[in-house]
């Protein structure tokens, strides 16, 4: 009897000893995790996997035994994912934006690490920020013998871009991009926006490209070895207040050896801002209008060029409230008052702050009562400098507003405006550089002409479209009424971008 009680404690024993076992075997998920494979969360693109991919792409890693996951480290930094979909074969997890990848710290491991209750498994992989971009070169040139401005073998130039990273190659290429000599010394700054290199002592091609060869792909960026011609491509203004500052946007602007103001004046350029990316140009406009016989145009000269953009076109003006605007038949408002004789409206009263303007304006002043601070303008006529066939895409609708006072009644306050009979709310007072209400002083709006008339496809589509009668107005808007505002709007006209 004794006997057979130890051998059914002996089998009892060993039951329990299997039963832990097996238990110890569940809580590990069963054996080594292991990381065949990443690809996307696409069941239809299972079969394609990849080794490399984007911050901020969502991969989903692939394996064995991968279940009670307990962290998951991309280039050793410890990235959230979601345990309801961590499984024994997938783990699902999204790279950071801002992870910390090669190029900003080439010590990070190239690896994904997988960390469980039952083991660590590893996967050999490349995250990158991005894809490089050349915008731009910098290069302080040289007054040859001949007095021509060009680059020297041999002297620093700095490449200007986004997601510079693991550069493997930088060249001199021709313009087919053909490599003609390679640059062994260069320097990436901090944040891989810029890439100062050493040109080689070779000559150097009157025309030619960089090519810089990162992991992540190739940038491009064109150069020549005299100065390259200014690119302009936008202006925060194009019909400024005297006083207003004036910012023109592009590529290339430096060594300003003239600024032209339609022909007619030339401003200082020891006056005029620059930057070292050379893609802004800032000054004041100064007091004086130009004619209505003046080319419409503002001109930047450089040592590599001249380039324009359209600057008090009045061909493409609107309403002015100085005799340039178009053709109407009538107009009527409440509490304006517009300073021109000829439409037969009220002067400026005494108490109207505005000291700078660019004539006559429309200026409304008054408590706002739900049904103020208004002007309706009937039969307006369409500029006739615009050709019918402009895309209207390539339109906007541009105008000068000023606010004396912060409104408090009110929480928001806003412009509605009838163009060509065609309508728009909730046009921010705001200027179009900072983004800001700047009280007290003139603000620059623009407005793209597809928000007015959204589907309509040309200029000469919307202007066939307006119907006539009351097709110009502007109204204030706001959402409570108790505010003295004294407004005012001038140089409505449009402006067609450049290509």
């Amino acid at each position: 009897m004794n006997r057979l009680y130890i051998l059914l404690a002996a089998l009892l024993a060993n039951i329990a000893m299997l039963s832990l076992a097996s238990c110890s075997d569940d809580d590990n998920g069963g054996g080594q995790p292991v990381i065949e494979c990443v690809r996307t969360t696409d069941p239809e693109k299972a079969d394609s996997t990849f080794t490399d991919a984007t911050v901020g792409q969502m991969i989903l890693i692939q394996g064995t035994n991968l279940e009670n996951a307990k962290h998951v480290y991309i280039n050793d930094q410890d990235v959230y994912f979601n345990s309801n979909y961590n499984t024994d074969s997938h783990i699902i997890v999204t790279i950071p934006s801002d992870l910390v990848v090669r190029g900003m710290d080439e010590s990070v491991p190239l690896e994904i690490r997988v960390e469980t209750s039952h083991g660590i498994a590893t996967y050999a992989f490349h995250v990158i920020a991005g894809y490089p971009s050349l915008e731009m070169y910098k290069a302080q040139l040289t007054i040859n013998s001949e007095g021509v401005a060009e680059m020297l073998p041999g002297q620093e130039v700095t490449l200007v871009g986004s997601t510079l990273h693991e550069i493997e190659h930088i060249y001199v290429a021709d313009m087919d991009t053909v490599p003609l000599y390679e640059i062994t010394e260069f320097q990436p700054n901090a944040d891989r926006s810029e890439i100062k290199l050493k040109m080689p002592a070779n000559a150097i091609p009157d025309k030619g490209i960089y090519m810089v060869e990162c992991y992540a792909g190739n940038a491009y960026c064109g150069f020549s070895r005299s100065p390259q011609r200014p690119v302009l491509t936008d202006i925060s203004t194009d019909m400024p207040i005297p006083g207003q500052r004036v910012e023109i946007y592009g590529k290339y602007l430096s060594d300003i050896t003239e600024l032209n103001l339609c022909g007619e004046l030339k401003i200082d350029v020891n006056k005029v801002e620059t930057n070292e990316n050379m893609d802004k140009l800032v000054f004041t406009m100064p007091d004086f209008m130009p004619s209505a016989n003046s080319n419409g145009l503002i001109t930047v000269a450089t040592l590599g060029g001249r380039e324009s953009l359209q600057f008090y076109d009045y061909t493409r003006t609107y309403e002015d409230f100085d005799g340039n605007g178009t053709q109407m038949a009538y107009g009527w408002g409440t509490g304006h008052h517009g300073g021109n004789p000829a439409w037969g409206w009220d002067p400026l009263p005494a108490t109207c702050p505005i000291t700078k303007s660019a004539g006559s304006f429309i200026y409304f002043d008054g408590f706002t009562s739900w049904w103020d601070h208004n002007l309706t303008i009937n039969s307006k006529t369409a500029p006739q400098g615009i050709d019918p066939s402009t895309p209207l895409s390539k339109i906007e609708f541009r105008y000068a507003v000023y606010l004396q006072d912060q409104y408090t009644a009110a929480s928001t306050m806003t412009t509605k405006l009838k163009i060509l009979g065609k309508e728009k709310g909730g046009i921010a007072i705001a200027d179009r550089a900072t983004g800001e209400l700047m009280l007290a002083d003139w603000m620059s709006v623009a407005v793209p002409m597809t928000e007015f008339a959204p589907g309509v496809a040309t200029w000469g589509d919307l202007c066939a479209a307006d119907a006539g009668g009351d097709n110009f107005t502007i109204f204030l808007e706001y959402d409570n009424v108790g505010d003295e505002v004294r407004i005012a709007y001038d140089n409505f006209r449009f402006y067609v971008k450049k290509d």
